[in-house]
């Protein structure tokens, strides 16, 4: 199958269910490199007892266990530790390649119906950190389209951090097809832990069946900002880490309408703000 032939099959797929999966596209060595980057963020914490050494010369594997179980020794010692470390990895260097891996990049251009030559505004980018038997930050059944840039045209992308994703650790749940209604209306409440949950009606949700999205490590999954879906429960014994973020089309015209501005008024100040 041609290059053109496999785009063209994504995009059908894509305008029938609301998601793609690409398997095998994140580098195996952008994953180590972020498992290192991540246990230099855990030593520093600098909590005693709590630390990981020889970063540079440990296997993959090794590496992941540790990191897995001393993240659990930061939470239990203080949360704050791991939201130091959530607000942090967002914005390493290592991070930013895996988000900007050219054959994922290509494949939102094409999602996005727009040239590969075409810039994307990248938001939202995060590695969450969910801790087993914890549903503190989990969401409940949403759309991404409340949570971003009003009418943007972007494509959402989760995906394992450092292990296989299965049901047991708290794979995503969809409903394909649910995103052909747009934009919904929503009930929505702000729980004092956690993050605001913009909840469609029942009567919709319950017309879909659901999926868990069971995903090995290197793979991503991609779906509209209108597909229905929700956080699964993380019933393993370790820590469950996974990217997420928006691809935005700075191209499209009500991006930065909508960004930066509300009505004529700036929504941001910078150095060119007058």
């Amino acid at each position: 199958m041609t290059s053109k032939e496999i785009i063209k099959n994504l995009k059908i797929d894509f305008k029938k269910n609301g998601y793609v999966i690409v398997r095998n596209v994140i580098k195996k060595k952008d994953i180590h490199h972020f498992c290192r980057s991540l246990a230099y963020l855990i030593n520093a914490c600098d909590v005693k007892n709590i630390s990981i050494k020889n970063i540079s010369s440990k296997s993959f594997q090794k590496l992941r266990d540790e990191i897995l179980s001393n993240l659990l020794l930061l939470e239990k010692k203080d949360h704050k530790y791991i939201s130091t470390i959530y607000d942090t990895v967002r914005n390493i260097s290592v991070v930013d390649q895996i988000y900007n891996n050219s054959n994922i990049l290509s494949t939102v251009n094409h999602l996005l119906n727009i040239n590969n030559d075409v810039p994307v505004y990248i938001k939202q980018k995060a590695c969450r950190i969910d801790m087993p038997k914890n549903n503190d930050f989990s969401l409940e059944w949403h759309q991404e389209s409340p949570y971003t840039i009003k009418d943007s045209n972007l494509i959402q992308i989760w995906a394992p951090a450092i292990e296989n994703i299965k049901i047991e650790n708290g794979a995503i749940k969809i409903l394909p097809g649910s995103h052909q209604n747009g934009h919904l209306k929503t009930n929505d409440y702000f729980p004092k832990i956690g993050h605001a949950q913009y909840v469609p009606d029942k009567k919709v949700i319950k017309k879909y069946k659901e999926k868990n999205m069971e995903l090995k490590l290197g793979d991503v999954l991609l779906f509209s900002k209108f597909l229905i879906h929700k956080s699964g429960d993380n019933n393993s014994s370790s820590p469950r880490l996974t990217f997420i973020g928006h691809y935005h089309d700075p191209s499209n015209k009500k991006f930065f309408k909508n960004f930066f501005y509300k009505g004529e008024k700036p929504l941001k100040r910078n150095s060119y703000t007058k």
